[in-house]
């Protein structure tokens, strides 16, 4: 399977064996999932974390950016939000950002 140090760092040291993470590829980035449910992206070497509605301020007020891409000359927006460098490199705030993009993967129909 296609990797990169960034996404083994983000499954080996963030995540380990027994947090169940698995990935896939997925349009140039990757998905990360737990026990078949999305909750995480990776793209050009970022982690962006599920969200939702109902998490976008809490995500944004933390400092997070909401993940966008070009389509058609306009910026398209998804509900996942980049995880700051200040949170990854503190494991128990990470746990804390982990468990609300859990609770949302939880709450989507198909984990998708």
């Amino acid at each position: 399977m296609k990797t990169t140090p960034f996404l083994e760092h983000i499954c080996y040291d963030l995540f380990e064996e027994r947090d169940n993470v698995t990935t896939r590829a997925m349009m140039g980035g990757f998905t990360l999932y737990k026990d078949g449910k999305v909750f995480a992206i990776v793209d050009d070497e970022k982690l962006y974390l599920k969200g939702d509605k109902d998490t976008e301020d809490w995500y944004m007020k933390n400092g997070a950016k909401k993940f966008w891409y070009m389509r058609e000359g306009k910026k398209q927006y998804m509900n996942y939000f980049l995880v700051p460098e200040e949170i990854l490199e503190d494991r128990s705030t990470f746990s804390e950002w982990t468990v609300v993009a859990l609770i949302v993967a939880n709450k989507t129909k198909k984990g998708g």
